[in-house]
C-alpha cells in the first residue's frame, strides 16, 4: 500500500497518523457524550485529587454512577461559583471551598443561600457530636451549617532543639506569653557589635496580619460573634495589641518577619528566629522546604495568656458544600460522608499532609501516633489532636475582610505612634482607633438591607 501511495512514504505515514488521531478524538468525544457524570465535585487542592480519586471509585462501584473530579484554581472556583449561583446557571454538585467562602456564598437572606443546609443531617445522623464543634463555626451562618469542615488547623510553635540547648532555654518554662517575651528580650541582641540584631525570639508579621489575628483568637476575640455582630472592640483586644506592638516595634522588640518560601527556610537554617507559628498544614511545608534541619526541630503548644489557659489557636481551613441546584443531593451527601467521615482514608491523608481532620473518630488511628523523624521523633498527630478540642471558634461574615483591614489599620497607626511617642497615651489611642474601626464596619453593615430579612 505504501508503494502505491503517489506522494511517497513520509506523506503516507503523516496522513495515517493524522487519520488515527482524528478517529481517537472522535471516539473519545463519543464515549464522553454517551455517559455524562452523575455527580461533579470541584476543588482547588491538587494534593486532594489522588486521595479523593479512591473514594470516587468506591462510590461509583457502590451506586453504579459516574463521578467527575474537577481541579480549579481557588480564585476561579470561588468567583465562578458565586456568579453562577447568583445567575442560576449550572454549578457542580459539590464544591470544596476555602475558609473565607461563606462570607460571600451565604451573604444574603437564608432562603437565597445557594448551598444545602446540613444542620439537621449532621444532628440526625449523629455526626455533629463526633466533630470538633468549634470548626463548624467557619461553615455556619445564623445558626445554620452550610459545609462540612475538612480540617481543624490547630496552631503550635516550631523551634530548633539544638539552638535551645546552646542558649540554655527550657521550653517547658515558657508557660505564658509574658514568660516567652521575657526570655525573648534576653536573647534578642546584636552579638557582634555591628548594629544589626543577630537573633530574634520569634517570626511575626510586622503589620499584624495573621500573627495578631491568631493571638486574638487564642484569647477568644474574633472579629464577629455567632450572630454576626462586630466583636473585636474589647479591652482584651487592646491588651493583645499592646503586647504585640512591644514585641514587634521599639527597643525591646523580640520579633522579626521572616516571610515565606526560601526566605523563611533561610531564617530557619540560620536560626535568625528561634520560634515559628506552625498550624498543622505548615508542618509539611517545613519538611519539604527546610529538609536540612530534619531531626533538629520540635513542636510545642502556644504559651497561654494566663497560666492554665488555652494553648492553641487556628489558622485557615477549607470545607465541602453541596449546591442546592444539584439534582443528586442525596448521592452528593453520601459522597461527602465517604470523603470526610471514612476513618481509614483520614489516616492515610494525615500521613500525606499532617493535617488534623475534625472527625474525632480518626484520631486513634496508627498514623496519628506514628513518630515523625523530622520532628525529632514526636508523634505530631497526637500533639495536634490533643489541642484540637481547644481551638477557638472562627465566625465568617460578608464583612470579614473589611473588619480585618480596619483592625490592621488601627494596629499600624498605633505602631507609628508607638515608634514616635512611646507608650504614653498608647492605650487610649488604640481604644479610639478601635472605636472608629467598629463604627466604620457597622456603618457598612447597616447599608445591607437584604441581610436583615
Amino acid at each position: 500500500m505504501i508503494e502505491r501511495f503517489p506522494y511517497g512514504k513520509a506523506p503516507f505515514w503523516l496522513t495515517a497518523i493524522g487519520v488515527t488521531s482524528l478517529l481517537a478524538i472522535l471516539v473519545t468525544q463519543y464515549l464522553r457524550a454517551e455517559r455524562a457524570p452523575d455527580l461533579v465535585l470541584a476543588l482547588s487542592a491538587s494534593n486532594h485529587m489522588v486521595a479523593y480519586g479512591e473514594v470516587r471509585d468506591r462510590i461509583e462501584q457502590k451506586h453504579g454512577v459516574k463521578v467527575a473530579l474537577q481541579l480549579v484554581s481557588t480564585r476561579a472556583l470561588t468567583t465562578r461559583l458565586q456568579n453562577s449561583l447568583l445567575a442560576g446557571t449550572e454549578v457542580p454538585d459539590l464544591v470544596e471551598v476555602p475558609a473565607d467562602a461563606l462570607r460571600f456564598l451565604a451573604c444574603g437572606p437564608l432562603d437565597d443561600v445557594g448551598l444545602v443546609d446540613l444542620t439537621e443531617r449532621l444532628t440526625q445522623e449523629g455526626f455533629r457530636e463526633r466533630l470538633v464543634e468549634s470548626r463548624l463555626s467557619l461553615w455556619s451562618s445564623r445558626g445554620h451549617v452550610f459545609a462540612l469542615p475538612h480540617d481543624v488547623h490547630p496552631v503550635m510553635l516550631f523551634y530548633r532543639t539544638d539552638l535551645m540547648e546552646q542558649l540554655g532555654i527550657d521550653v517547658s518554662k515558657l508557660e505564658t506569653w509574658d514568660d516567652f517575651a521575657r526570655v525573648g528580650r534576653e536573647i534578642t541582641k546584636d552579638n557582634d557589635g555591628d548594629g544589626v540584631i543577630d537573633r530574634y525570639m520569634i517570626d511575626l508579621p510586622l503589620g499584624g496580619g495573621h500573627g495578631l489575628n491568631i493571638l486574638m483568637l487564642q484569647r477568644g476575640v474574633g472579629l464577629f460573634d455567632e450572630q454576626g455582630n462586630v466583636s473585636f472592640n474589647q479591652d482584651v483586644t487592646i491588651d493583645t495589641m499592646l503586647w504585640y506592638l512591644k514585641q514587634t516595634y521599639g527597643p525591646s522588640k523580640i520579633a522579626f518577619e521572616c516571610g515565606w518560601g526560601q526566605s523563611l527556610a533561610k531564617c530557619m537554617y540560620d536560626g535568625l528566629a528561634l520560634f515559628y507559628i506552625m498550624p498543622d498544614w505548615r508542618t509539611m511545608l517545613a519538611e519539604t522546604e527546610a529538609p536540612a534541619i530534619a531531626g533538629k526541630v520540635k513542636l510545642m503548644a502556644l504559651p497561654a495568656w494566663e497560666r492554665g489557659g488555652r494553648r492553641t489557636s487556628v489558622w485557615g481551613g477549607s470545607g465541602l458544600a453541596i449546591t442546592k441546584s444539584s439534582s443528586r443531593q442525596e448521592l452528593a451527601w453520601e459522597f461527602a460522608k465517604e470523603l470526610y467521615f471514612h476513618t481509614p482514608d483520614l489516616g492515610k491523608r494525615f500521613g500525606m499532609t499532617n493535617i488534623i481532620p475534625p472527625f474525632k473518630d480518626a484520631w486513634n488511628l496508627p498514623e496519628f501516633k506514628r513518630p515523625n523523624p523530622y520532628y525529632s521523633g514526636q508523634a505530631i498527630g497526637e500533639l495536634y489532636a490533643d489541642l484540637a478540642q481547644e481551638t477557638p471558634p472562627l465566625w465568617s461574615t460578608p464583612y470579614t475582610v473589611l473588619a480585618e483591614s480596619k483592625v490592621n489599620e488601627a494596629f499600624l497607626r498605633a505602631a507609628a505612634r508607638y515608634e514616635s511617642k512611646g507608650e504614653d497615651g498608647l492605650r487610649e489611642f488604640i481604644a479610639a482607633e478601635l472605636d472608629e474601626a467598629e463604627a466604620y464596619v457597622n456603618r457598612a453593615m447597616a447599608r445591607n438591607v437584604l441581610a436583615k430579612r
